[in-house]
């Protein structure tokens, strides 16, 4: 397991070091051309994956299967836990929104960042520098952003297992590097992926029991920035973080160039959540606080709505054929 975050220094600790000392300003700077999404024929390669020796670890207790959705905090602990999905799909290469990235960096802001399996294998350098920085705890985010609700045994076990089996790919790359030769510093990266979010956030209970069987805690958010769609402003994705944050909240984001005004919004919000009094921890530093709140389904901001979202795809579907 990864240290946390709590128990290393504040200016000179080991995974800081490692990210300036493989990558100058210049490199970890994101680029706006890196947030485009293109379509391609690549697929992850599976074989490939395989053949990568996972960590084996015991289920997760009765007491915290379900949908984690936020944390229960006393009043006097203001932590709040700011998290971004990477999605990435066979047939599809997603961005890097590094203006995201590059702000929080520069305010110094800890996040957990959902990723999926084939955005590591497609974003070699940018994966790397991910996992060296001791701001950002990974997480999960499926192998190749399927719908887990639908998906067969086979299918749940690859997305689950592979999706660690990219990750370690991509903390092996970064060992490598002839920077990182110290020991010491190596040891202070995380080494498995704990935390899983559903591709859509859509899942059932085969899925929740597959992932808590893997050893996985299923992350979702009690906080929508809604930053996929393009209608929404700055300001108003500001205000909804702004608006409905509390004590223990989690929020989603995207940082895979599919978010619309992410990095503007947080730049409004963030501030004005330290203001407040605000602290920002990992999902990990945030469940060790308090009692998590847990659902036994998936769903975005009510319980059922998503079954309303998957009917209106399916008449989507159906009208253009």
């Amino acid at each position: 397991m990864h240290a946390a975050a709590d128990d290393r220094p504040d200016t000179e600790n080991a995974a800081s070091t490692l990210l300036s000392r493989c990558w100058s300003e210049a490199a970890l700077a994101g680029t706006e051309k890196e947030r485009q999404s293109t379509r391609n024929k690549t697929r992850v390669d599976l074989d490939v994956l395989r053949k990568v020796t996972r960590p084996s670890r015991s289920p997760v207790s009765a007491a915290l299967r379900g949908s984690i959705r936020s944390v229960k905090l006393n009043e006097d602990q203001k932590l709040i836990a700011l998290t971004l999905d990477f999605c990435e799909s066979n047939g599809h290469r997603t961005g890097y929104d590094g203006q995201v990235i590059d702000y929080l960096r520069d305010e110094d802001v800890k996040a957990t960042l959902f990723v999926s399996g084939k955005w590591f294998e497609s974003h070699p350098e940018r994966g790397a520098q991910l996992i060296a920085d001791r701001r950002f705890e990974i997480g999960s985010h499926g192998l190749r952003h399927r719908d887990f609700s639908r998906a067969s045994k086979a299918t749940l076990h690859d997305e689950i297992h592979l999706a660690e089996s990219a990750f370690l790919r991509a903390r092996g790359r970064l060992m490598r590097k002839s920077c990182s030769w110290n020991v010491q510093e190596i040891l202070s990266l995380q080494d498995e992926l704990t935390l899983m979010r559903f591709p859509y956030g859509w899942c059932n209970a085969r899925a929740l029991s597959a992932v808590a069987d893997a050893g996985q805690l299923a992350i979702q958010w009690d906080i929508v920035t809604g930053d996929p769609d393009p209608n929404l402003s700055v300001k108003r994705i500001a205000k909804a973080i702004v608006g409905q944050a509390h004590p223990g909240a989690i929020v989603i984001g995207h940082a895979n160039g599919h978010g619309h005004n992410t990095a503007e919004a947080l730049k409004l919000a963030i501030p004005k959540l330290k203001e407040e009094g605000y602290r920002f921890v990992t999902v990990s530093e945030l469940l060790a606080a308090g009692e998590p709140v847990i659902a036994q389904s998936c769903y975005t901001e009510r319980p059922g709505d998503q079954r309303r979202v998957a009917q209106v795809k399916k008449r989507r579907r159906g009208l253009k054929k």
